[in-house]
């Protein structure tokens, strides 16, 4: 069967009838849900192309990438495309997952027939000047699946993930090492006991708005802006669409008598491995807490654990203290490959 592909601009085309469809049945988190990708591609620091690939009008698969040209300030709302550059391909707004998926678990060599196809209809699609192709969060074994024989690898930060079969959180605490274990247990039960703290865990529309988690949101994204081609900070109509959503929980600290929040995870749900998308929290100096970082660790894992989840995809960063909490680090690359 012929590959077409389905070239979507997330601003200005309409979603297509069997998207979401398409979205759900192939295990998709929220954020590749159309309107959430409308509003991140009007963020983008560069023009998002959302490519639908399909064979016989039957969709088989999806490819998320960033036109880096080469003009300086070329963002989403500059008109036109440039002339060269590299296509960046990567998951919209978030870090953990892949910038391409398909429907089922198709073969190896389908899976590389299928990434052929798609480099060749962009490479249609864009002209001759646009030399190569990044493939963000490649994992081992993936590189035979690209397509091409040139392959520039760059080692990026592992991805984190924590399975979590246990009946209880006990399970979890007796893996840990003794002085984590410890000290995990001793600040969860002071924080449970402070009167002056609220812990709560939830749907995230219940317990944040937007603009709280924007706020917070934005003091993690500082850390990440030295990295190359970094993520955009997720503006307020996005966060608006996602924290609005059916299909993200929230971990909220808040100050008792006043309300304020004072520490945020949002994770993205799914029914065997959510995705841990961000944490933020107030620096002690401005009124924040110590420690709820980790504290939200111990939230999650019960969480996951009283929701009967497969484990929990923590995400990139902070390797070294997610793999003393028990998690497995799974190396990643990013891997160039020029056309």
């Amino acid at each position: 069967m012929s590959l077409t592909l389905q070239i979507l601009d997330p601003r200005h085309d309409p979603e297509p009838s069997d998207w979401e469809r398409l979205r759900t049945a192939a295990g998709q988190c929220v954020t590749w849900r159309y309107d959430l990708l409308r509003a991140y591609a009007w963020a983008a620091q560069a023009p998002v192309l959302l490519a639908v690939l399909r064979e016989e009008d039957a969709a088989v698969g999806a490819v998320s990438a960033s036109l880096r040209g080469v003009r300086p300030h070329r963002g989403a709302y500059a008109s036109g495309r440039d002339p060269a550059g590299l296509v960046d391909v990567h998951a919209p707004g978030n870090r953990s997952q892949k910038g391409w998926w398909f429907t089922g678990d198709p073969e190896p060599q389908r899976q590389r027939d299928l990434l052929d196809g798609y480099v060749r209809g962009i490479r249609r699609e864009l002209g001759t000047g646009w030399r190569g192709v990044v493939w963000r969060e490649v994992s081992p074994g993936e590189p035979a699946l690209l397509p091409g024989t040139v392959k520039v690898r760059l080692p990026t930060a592992p991805l984190a993930k924590l399975a979590t079969p246990w009946t209880g959180v006990e399970d979890w605490y007796a893996l840990l090492d003794r002085a984590r274990r410890d000290s995990l247990r001793r600040r969860a039960r002071n924080f449970t006991a402070d009167p002056s703290l609220s812990v709560e865990i939830g749907p995230a529309r219940e317990l944040v708005t937007a603009a709280e988690a924007a706020a917070l949101r934005a003091e993690n994204d500082l850390k990440h802006r030295s990295r190359l081609f970094p993520l955009a900070p997720l503006p307020l109509p996005y966060l608006e669409a996602l924290v609005g959503g059916d299909e993200v929980v929230a971990i909220a600290y808040r100050d008792r008598p006043g309300r304020r929040l004072l520490g945020l995870s949002l994770i993205l749900d799914h029914p065997a491995w959510p995705v841990c998308l961000s944490w933020g929290a107030l620096l002690p100096e401005d009124g924040g807490r110590k420690h709820l970082y980790f504290d939200g660790y111990v939230r999650m894992v019960e969480w996951s654990i009283s929701s009967g989840k497969a484990g929990l995809v923590l995400g990139k960063g902070q390797a070294e203290a997610k793999r003393d909490l028990g998690a497995d680090l799974v190396p990643s690359s990013a891997l160039a490959v020029p056309l």
